[in-house]
């Protein structure tokens, strides 16, 4: 009976499922951006709820919380733009992981192999030049909490460095990690504010 029972439902599902391909071929293309609007609004508000519901979150969590949940609002608003939309959404979704990143990294230790230290620093590494480039996305972004997008970012990749010199080569990636994603958040948010930027002169 229960697998008659299956059957029946996957028969229903297969059936189901070219109606609503056909349903969606049907869309006008300005219902179905804004159905995929909807769509990913929806899941990156999923995500922040999850990290909202971590209790005690440090100051810098509750800082990427606060500042994804306005960037949501800031991105709904901006819906008829789908441009702004996409990169208010992108600096969203960075911040998110920066806040998941900072979570992993005070996870237990593996133990150490043999090329944990090698891969570790030169993700610190990709993470340091990415937080040269904070400076100059924070000014392009126009945003008035910039600076402050800048010291969490420096702070948690001095405690990656911290980590690393204490061989806790998994903590410092993880936070090495949540650093450049704060300031690719910040690039999102450049993008936003500025299409095409007047490329930098070398001095």
């Amino acid at each position: 009976m229960k697998r008659l029972t299956l059957i029946l439902i996957l028969a229903l599902a297969a059936g189901n499922a070219p109606c609503e391909q056909r349903d969606r071929k049907r869309e006008d293309p300005q219902e179905r951006a804004a159905r995929r609007q909807r769509e990913r609004l929806a899941e990156l508000s999923r995500q922040l709820a999850r990290r909202l519901a971590t209790p005690q979150p440090s100051e810098t969590r509750a800082f990427l919380h606060k500042e994804a949940a306005a960037l949501l609002e800031r991105a709904r608003q901006a819906s008829p733009d789908q441009y702004r939309f996409d990169r208010l959404c992108r600096a969203a979704d960075a911040l998110l992981e920066a806040s998941e990143n900072i979570l992993d990294s005070v996870q237990p230790e593996k133990k150490p192999e043999p090329d944990d230290q090698e891969e570790a620093a030169r993700r610190l590494e990709r993470s340091y030049f990415r937080l040269q480039q904070g400076d100059y996305f924070a000014h392009l972004s126009g945003a008035n909490d910039a600076a402050a997008y800048l010291k969490h970012a420096r702070s948690l990749y001095q405690q990656a460095r911290s980590a690393y010199d204490s061989k806790q080569y998994r903590k410092a990636e993880k936070l090495g990690e949540a650093a450049a994603e704060i300031i690719v958040a910040l690039e999102s948010l450049a993008q936003a504010t500025v299409r095409v930027p007047e490329p930098p002169r070398l001095k």
